[in-house]
């Protein structure tokens, strides 16, 4: 790192990533604050920089790197960090010290006994839930929900949807069987028996037979509701209970959200009408998807989708893992599977593509419709999607607003990429001044927000 780069990193300020302390005598400090960034995306705490960001380093003695592995020796499991030292020019050899680790492979780190998170720019005790989920993604590897015995056997299995699926995955070219394949060689090709031969919950979680789950598997199915308003204390116009495996779900939730959106015909590329449904088919799908492929299953409750008057709400049961954040479902990023035998499953029936691209699909497909950009909201419970319908835009939190005309083509606009206000006004063909009063309404609403400033400055569509 350079002292140009230091600088640069004091003009931003502290950070969930980043920390300053004036010197190496804050260490303990310092070492509390890499732990808490070992439990979360990794980071820096820079010592030589004061909390106001001026660059002022520390004479750095023979046993000052010491001190700070010494320190760091008190972090379990134990993380040695890399530690850099910056001599700033023309201060009479003083250094800045920059200790980094990433994020940590073997959470939670402990520091003297406590566990730390990072919440912004602070460092905070981590709550009693957010140490159980770190370790549950510890042990995820080898002991999920999915690969737990089941109890039961062959009889439990659905065996036409078994053989449905092997014809589905062979026409996707994505079988690792062969046509004739019985039912048990399928599920092996799958990793979907246990150590004794027999169907695993994974198995029965994808293929059982309604009459066969019974009460064993109260966290399989769906609730699908119509809710005549915007809330769901509003009166519900279809309620529909679905017990069954994931794949007999996915179907009647996808049949049900048919029923109840509404349809479009245009003239496509070519002489025939095309027809799609108000929310496009491929965008509801996804949603359902992630829901049933990501959701914890041994968390109890049912994914649930509700169709509002502004909006489609599918949400599961469980928590975003291994560090994902709604934020991060906007951007490219790689996928980490809660269920990975399961979404494989998906993956070979042409359902999900296993790329950490399904958000990024579903975001584009929605601005090429004109709707409103998809919302993520992840809680301590659930991960809701929503998705706009037609005249409607979501703000970061999932809740509906009305917007004008020129304010609906601003955000649009916006969905490709952020933009300065006369790029916006340039692309829209509209007046300057009723494109700033529309950027104006549009961050009043929560919708966007303005990074920079004077000529500098542009703007983008707000996320979690």
């Amino acid at each position: 790192m350079t002292p140009e780069e230091i600088e640069r990193l004091a003009q931003r300020g502290e950070s969930e990533t980043v920390e300053f302390k004036a010197t190496t005598g804050q260490r303990h400090e310092a070492v509390k604050t890499l732990s808490a960034m070992l439990n979360g995306r990794g980071g820096q705490v820079i010592f030589g920089v004061n909390p106001k960001g001026n660059v002022t380093g520390q004479q750095v003695g023979e046993d000052t790197l010491t001190d700070i592995t010494n320190a760091c020796q008190e972090i379990h499991p134990r993380y040695p960090p890399s530690i850099d030292r910056v001599p700033l020019p023309d201060c009479a050899g003083r250094e800045v010290i920059v200790a980094g680790v990433p994020s940590g492979t073997r959470k939670p780190c402990a520091y003297r006994g406590r566990h730390y998170v990072r919440a912004g720019a602070a460092t905070l005790d981590m709550p009693e839930e957010t140490q159980l989920s770190l370790v549950l993604e510890r042990v995820h590897g080898t002991a999920r929900w999915e690969l737990e015995t089941s109890g039961l056997g062959f009889e439990a299995v659905d065996e036409r949807e078994v053989q449905q699926f092997r014809d589905d995955a062979i026409a996707a070219g994505r079988a690792a069987f062969d046509a004739d394949a019985s039912v048990p060689d399928v599920l092996l090709a799958l990793g979907l028996l246990d150590g004794e031969g027999l169907p695993n919950r994974g198995a029965i979680a994808l293929f059982g037979r309604v009459g066969e789950l019974g009460g064993r598997y109260p966290t399989l199915g769906c609730r699908l509701v119509v809710v005549d308003g915007t809330e769901l204390a509003d009166e519900l116009r279809d309620d529909v209970l679905v017990n069954d495996n994931v794949y007999a779900s996915l179907r009647k939730a996808m049949a049900f959200c048919d029923r109840h959106l509404s349809w479009r015909t245009q003239i496509g590329s070519g002489l025939q009408s095309e027809t799609d449904s108000e929310i496009p088919r491929a965008v509801v799908r996804e949603a359902l998807a992630n829901a049933f492929g990501h959701r914890d299953y041994a968390v109890a409750g049912l994914v649930q989708v509700r169709l509002y008057a502004d909006r489609l709400e599918v949400s599961s049961p469980g928590q975003l893992h291994f560090g994902l954040t709604p934020a991060d479902l906007y951007v490219p990023h790689s996928s980490h599977p809660w269920n990975p035998v399961m979404l494989g499953c998906l993956y070979r029936r042409g359902i999900v593509e296993q790329l950490g691209s399904g958000t990024l699909r579903m975001i584009r497909r929605c601005a090429e419709e004109g709707l409103g950009r998809p919302v993520f909201v992840a809680g301590a419970a659930s991960v809701a999607c929503s998705v706009p319908r037609w005249g409607h835009w979501l703000r970061p939190d999932g809740t509906s607003v009305e917007v004008s005309k020129l304010e609906a083509a601003v955000l649009s606009a916006l969905i490709v990429g952020p933009a300065s206000r006369g790029e916006l006004a340039d692309a829209l063909m509209a007046d300057a001044a009723d494109v700033r009063e529309a950027l104006v309404e549009l961050r009043e609403m929560g919708l966007v927000r303005v990074e920079g400033h004077g000529r500098g400055s542009f703007w983008l569509l707000d996320t979690p």
